[in-house]
């Protein structure tokens, strides 16, 4: 049986090895185990050659083996502490979104042009990071420029890589946030847009540092990001027509929360 690698990278990080394919892996870990601790399941396919000694990789064909009646090995873990920073840009493959109730969505990324998946009718954007950070963020940054900025290691607080999402925002001329979207605490969210937009040399706010992240698919906007000072890779999410006419079930699970 194949050994197939996946990152899980959802408020967490777990390279785990696995001989289930990626769609039988995300229904698995969503449904199959009380072992997680949120109920949506995001995770990406890592290149199945990739070793390394540092992510005990030269153990895996010998940990990852099916189990003693033949079926195969669901899931083996291999490294849980700052993985995702080790692993190169070019192992990373494709990302998948799994619902609840163990729906899977598959995501295909290319690296990020400027420009890429940026918005030019509205200021500011919503971030919310999702690996190794879990704060949601206000920023007059575009995704790539946010990625760049804060994983700069000449800056005094920075991380290695980063993981995060942009999130729907819409307020009216009045400064109220839409009532579709269903963040906590709307009027602290306005107030920090409202800082953002005029204070010119406020470049980002950070609304919520562990914000409960509800009905969490359908509040994403351009997609997902993975990068560091040196290159971002991104993920764009489909479109609403696309979800009903392509992706019906995971799209109708998703929108259940």
């Amino acid at each position: 049986m194949s050994i197939h690698l996946y990152l899980m990278c959802y408020r967490t990080e777990a390279l785990v090895a696995s001989q289930l394919e990626a769609e039988e892996f995300g229904s698995y870990m969503a449904v199959g185990t009380k072992k997680k601790t949120f109920g949506n399941v995001v995770f990406f396919e890592i290149d199945p050659d990739f070793r390394s000694p540092e992510l005990h990789l030269d153990e895996v064909e010998a940990k990852c083996q099916p189990r003693p009646d033949g079926t195969p090995r669901r899931s083996k873990y291999m490294s849980l502490y700052r993985v995702m920073e080790r692993i190169p840009h070019s192992a990373y493959g494709k990302l998948y979104l799994t619902t609840r109730d163990g729906r899977v969505l598959g995501l295909d990324g290319h690296d990020l042009v400027d420009g890429d998946g940026e918005t030019t009718d509205r200021r500011p954007y919503m971030y919310a990071e999702l690996c190794p950070l879990t704060s949601r963020i206000v920023s007059r940054y575009s995704p790539k420029a946010f990625a760049e900025r804060i994983t700069d290691p000449t800056t005094t607080v920075y991380v290695p890589r980063i993981f995060f999402v942009e999130t729907q925002l819409e307020v009216d001329s009045q400064g109220k946030l839409a009532g579709y979207l269903p963040y906590r605490n709307p009027g602290h969210l306005e107030d920090c847009v409202r800082e953002v937009e005029e204070q010119p040399h406020k470049l980002a706010k950070t609304v919520d540092r562990n914000p409960p992240l509800l009905a969490f698919y359908r509040t994403i906007a351009s997609g997902f990001y993975l990068g560091d000072a040196s290159a971002v890779k991104f993920y764009p999410f489909p479109d609403s027509q696309t979800l009903e006419t392509e992706h019906y079930d995971w799209w109708r699970s998703a929108s259940m929360g």
